[in-house]
């Protein structure tokens, strides 16, 4: 009887271990999995959800995803849109533990070839007014966006309430991506 007591506790002992092992071994490949998540995957994840977003420069943006891009995002903050380079993030509040892997497909439009400049020159060709915020905090211009280049974006600077006429038109001013925190287009 002693015996069958013995063999009966190390088997238990040995059982014990096995799951030990298989769920430290479950653990660590969940977190090679996680590790493969880039933040694009996880925003394309949050498609339909409301986010608050920190900026860089102190803005906070509060709004529903639109889109995720190639570096940038896209939410509908009330009747306003607005588009924010990932470089100009901080932090994000209201997504949930759901991401996509790189290669499945997206629910909701998707943009992933899409860089920051295609995202602009869709707002380039439909003319209309925008307000630039920089990482500085401060608000660059408001007008309309006469072209996008590689890396740059050009502003003829105007009054919010008016079109751009050759009268109304201030100054143009040319910014860098680098410079941008958002643009935001009121509907």
């Amino acid at each position: 009887m002693r015996w069958e007591s013995l063999f009966e506790d190390l088997e238990t002992q040995l059982n014990g271990e096995i799951l030990r092992d298989r769920a430290t071994e479950i653990q660590e490949m969940v977190r090679i999995e996680r590790s493969q998540v880039g933040l694009a995957d996880r925003l394309r994840a949050q498609y339909g959800n409301v986010l608050a977003l920190d900026l860089a420069g102190g803005l906070r943006l509060r709004g529903t995803l639109r889109h995720v891009g190639a570096g940038w995002l896209a939410m509908a903050e009330g009747p306003a849109e607005c588009v924010v380079p990932f470089a100009a993030l901080r932090g994000i509040e209201g997504m949930d533990a759901k991401a996509f892997p790189p290669e499945a497909p997206a629910l909701g439009p998707s943009r992933r070839r899409l860089g920051f400049g295609a995202a602009l020159r869709a707002l380039v060709r439909d003319r209309t007014r925008v307000a630039l915020h920089g990482t500085d905090g401060l608000l660059l211009g408001v007008g309309t966006l006469d072209h996008a280049g590689a890396d740059y974006l050009q502003l003829a600077v105007h009054a919010r309430d008016e079109y751009r006429r050759p009268g109304a038109v201030r100054t143009v001013v040319a910014v860098p991506f680098t410079a941008l925190a958002a643009v935001r287009r009121d509907s």
